[in-house]
Formats: C-alpha cells, sequence, structure tokens
C-alpha cells in the first residue's frame, strides 16, 4: 500500500492530509509555513508538529510516504519552491511537488480536467485551466497590487472608508471596532497602526460583524469585492472558451475562508457571475483544497523523481 501527503498552506494556517490509495487516514492543522508569514526556523518547526499529528493518528512512518503536494500562494516567487521542498524533505519521504493553491483546489472541483476555480481566503485569485491543461490567472497579484475580495483586501478597504466615512459621515461602527482590536485609544493611534503595514486580514471579521448589523459601509466594501471577484472568474470563463472553443463548456467553482463563511462575498459573486455568464453552471459548495493536493500526490506527484 502506498501513502500520499496533501498539504494546503494558506496565509495563517496550514491544513495537511494523509491518505492512502483511496482513503484519508489522518487530517491535521497548524501555523503557517509560508515565507514572508513566517522564519524558516519557524515553518520548518509548525511542520513537523503537523506531520508528527497525522503520524500519530494514522500510524504511518512519513518516510513510507510515497509522493506529498502542496499548494500554496505565492509559487511565482523564486524562493518559495525551494523553501517548500526544504521543510517537506526534512520531515517526510517521497517525491514533492509544489503548486499554486489554487490549482490544488482546482483539482478538488474538476480532477486533472477544465474549469474556473476562484479562491478568496487571506489573500484571493483566480485560476482557469483548458481541456489540454493550459493555465491561466487573473488576480493574484498580492495585497499590494490586487487580492480585491480577500480577507487583506476587505480589512484593508473597509479601514479605508471608514476614516473616509469620518470625514464625510455618517460614521461607521468600524473605526470602534479597530481600535477595541488594536487596543488604540484615538483616531491618530490608527492611523500610525494602519502605516505599521499590520496584517489587515484579521480585520476582515470586524467588517462581517459590522455589515451583520446593518452597516452601510461594510456591507458596501464586502459586495464590492464579491463584485470584482465576479468579474475575474466571468474573463477567466471567457479566456478558456477562447483558448478551448470545442470541449464543453466549463464550470466555475469557489474555495477559501471568505469565500466559504462571508454570504455577502459569495452573494454578490455569483449575482455578478450569473449577470455575465448566465448559462455557466457554478459549484453550490465550496470545494476543500486538500482533496486536490491528494489527487495531485496520488495522480501527478507520484511519477516524478523524488524531490
Amino acid at each position: 500500500m502506498s501513502f500520499y501527503l496533501g498539504v494546503d498552506a494558506g496565509g495563517t494556517k496550514t491544513r495537511a492530509a494523509l491518505g492512502d490509495d483511496t482513503t484519508i487516514l489522518a487530517r491535521a492543522c497548524g501555523g503557517s509555513i509560508k515565507p514572508l508569514r513566517v522564519s524558516r526556523e519557524e515553518a520548518q518547526a509548525n511542520l513537523a508538529a503537523i506531520l508528527q499529528e497525522l503520524a500519530h493518528k494514522s500510524g504511518v512512518d512519513l518516510k513510507q510516504i510515497a509522493a506529498s503536494c502542496i499548494g500554496t500562494a505565492g509559487v511565482r516567487l523564486p524562493r518559495t519552491d525551494g523553501w517548500m521542498r526544504g521543510i517537506l524533505s526534512a520531515c517526510a519521504g517521497g517525491a514533492i511537488m509544489v503548486c499554486g493553491d489554487e490549482e490544488i483546489a482546482l483539482d478538488a472541483a474538476f480532477p486533472g480536467g477544465a474549469g474556473v476555480l476562484v479562491m478568496a481566503g487571506t489573500g484571493s485569485n483566480t485560476l482557469g485551466r483548458t481541456s489540454a491543461g493550459q493555465l491561466l490567472n487573473i488576480g493574484g497579484w498580492g495585497p499590494a497590487l490586487g487580492d480585491e475580495g480577500s480577507g487583506y483586501w476587505i480589512g484593508h478597504q473597509a479601514l479605508r472608508a471608514a476614516v473616509r466615512a469620518r470625514d464625510f459621515g455618517p460614521p461607521s461602527r468600524i473605526l470602534e471596532l479597530v481600535a477595541e482590536f488594536w487596543k488604540a485609544n484615538n483616531i491618530g493611534e490608527i492611523v500610525e497602526m494602519a502605516h505599521a503595514s499590520p496584517d489587515f486580514s484579521q480585520l476582515a471579521p470586524l467588517v462581517v460583524e459590522c455589515a451583520e448589523e446593518g452597516g452601510i459601509v461594510s456591507r458596501e466594501v464586502l459586495e464590492r469585492g464579491g463584485r470584482l471577484l465576479g468579474e475575474d472568474a466571468a474573463e477567466a470563463f471567457r479566456r478558456v472558451r477562447k483558448l478551448d472553443p470545442d470541449a464543453p463548456m466549463p464550470a466555475i467553482a469557489f474555495t477559501g475562508s471568505i469565500l466559504e463563511k462571508v454570504a455577502f462575498v459569495r452573494d454578490s459573486m455569483m449575482e455578478t457571475i450569473r449577470r455575465s455568464l448566465p448559462t455557466v453552471h457554478i459549484l453550490p459548495e465550496a470545494v476543500d483544497p486538500l482533496e486536490g493536493a491528494l489527487w495531485r500526490a496520488r495522480h501527478v506527484c507520484s511519477a516524478q523523481p523524488v524531490g
């Protein structure tokens, strides 16, 4: 029997699953292992703890793993691939594949097939794939240049909108909640903290709270994020169809904590897609990227040389 490892390395947490040829044997969750989020030492320690938990739950020696697939954002950055391979090879055996977190989510929805995947968690990205396996990206440019509809974008944009609402009215409760969360005593301290490059994604739950209470500013930010994600999905769909005109019409899937848990964003995205592409099929539930990482480890990565 062969064993396979799938890893979904998110911005704030890492999820992993260990499986055999057909079944998931154990799951575990731990801290981030991403460059720019934690040091290499922290990443190594976090991954080791996750894998030890998997080994304990499954009874499998991790050196027996035939293949692993890590899905993560930032694969366009040169250091990401080597970083992930280095920390995983120190803990587990077998071949290693490092690919985009959108790719493993795409495989969870459409294993090896054509489709469009929208991801919105800490960051955001949209990926399309043709029936021949050609990939295309819309978005995914990181927090400084894009990541529309993501947790980081929501927190940042809502705080910007709240400051403007303070000037022009009516005021938003966001500033009150942010001050409490950041332990700021006044607007001046909020401004200083905002310019110190904080993790704005931590503010996203506060924005959702305000929107659920009827806050106009918060709801507008969430719905605008959904519209932008919907526009990305529609554009990716059109490009896939242009590259693959004779193939069956692809469907659209989504994943990530924002689209899974925040109805304001998800509903706005779906409405935008349906208005632009009324006949396209949208999968009704968020897909689990770990399923795609394991599929890829079993079907793609296991055929590669040990990394």
